[in-house]
């Protein structure tokens, strides 16, 4: 079953989303403050957590900061009644989940739990993926990569990637063939989720850059291909 955490200091806010979400059949802790939530999280591990943001002493964006780097896996849902577009970008920056206004219904915050929980699962898949492959990747014209070491070697040559152009790189050649989502090669390379609209303008100037560096490997037949509406494919086999 799922753990969901949820911090607010309104008692009834809190106690009536943690009747919902139990009949709903998560397993439910809840924290008054901020200060008791990261000692939750220190000593329990948690699928989701729904974050108020202004709490006296230590408000949202501080358990943000607390936490964003020690508990990657957690997924944040931040639910406030007090939003305004500099918080919502800072909660971005902490790669929280959503951003959700009160009065937000329990079908919206349900939704959003779902959508966290499956997000989750994709990243652990993702992860798993490129924990499994190949220290050494073969291309076509004998070209081979180091993913470890973001390198692409071939006889005379060779060529650096940054971190997030060997992931990208790297996840495509894993799943070769296959379309992968905008939505989830940003999530992949760069740990937030956005809509795939949004993810396809934030990946095209990184698959530029890619495809430029890559026209200097021996047999470079425009590997990485876009479909349109869509994502990437990693296209081997015109060679």
């Amino acid at each position: 079953m799922n753990r969901i955490l949820i911090v607010d200091d309104e008692e009834i806010a809190r106690l009536s989303l943690a009747e919902i979400l139990k009949l709903e059949g998560y397993i439910i802790r809840t924290a008054a403050s901020g200060e008791a939530a990261v000692d939750l999280l220190n000593r329990e591990s948690f699928d989701v957590m729904i974050l108020d943001l202004k709490m006296p002493g230590m408000g949202g964006m501080d358990v943000l900061k607390a936490i964003v780097d020690t508990l990657p896996d957690l997924k944040v849902i931040v639910l406030t009644a007090h939003g305004s577009m500099d918080t919502a970008i800072q909660a971005l920056r902490y790669r929280v989940h959503d951003y959700l206004l009160k009065p937000a219904t329990p079908a919206q915050i349900l939704k959003s739990i779902q959508g966290a929980l499956e997000q989750r699962q994709r990243e652990r898949y993702h992860a798993e993926l490129l924990a499994r492959a190949p220290q050494v990747m073969s291309f076509p014209g004998g070209a081979e990569m180091d993913l470890n070491r973001r390198i692409i070697r071939w006889r005379g040559g060779e060529i650096s990637l940054t971190p997030t152009e060997a992931k990208l790189l790297g996840i495509l050649y894993q799943l070769k063939g296959q379309v992968i989502t905008h939505s989830e090669l940003v999530l992949i390379c760069q740990g937030y989720h956005v809509d795939n609209e949004e993810a396809a303008r934030i990946l095209r100037p990184v698959v530029s850059r890619l495809r430029q560096k890559l026209e200097a490997v021996p047999g470079w037949n425009d590997w990485i291909k876009n479909v349109r509406g869509s994502g990437y494919v990693l296209d081997l086999s015109s060679n």
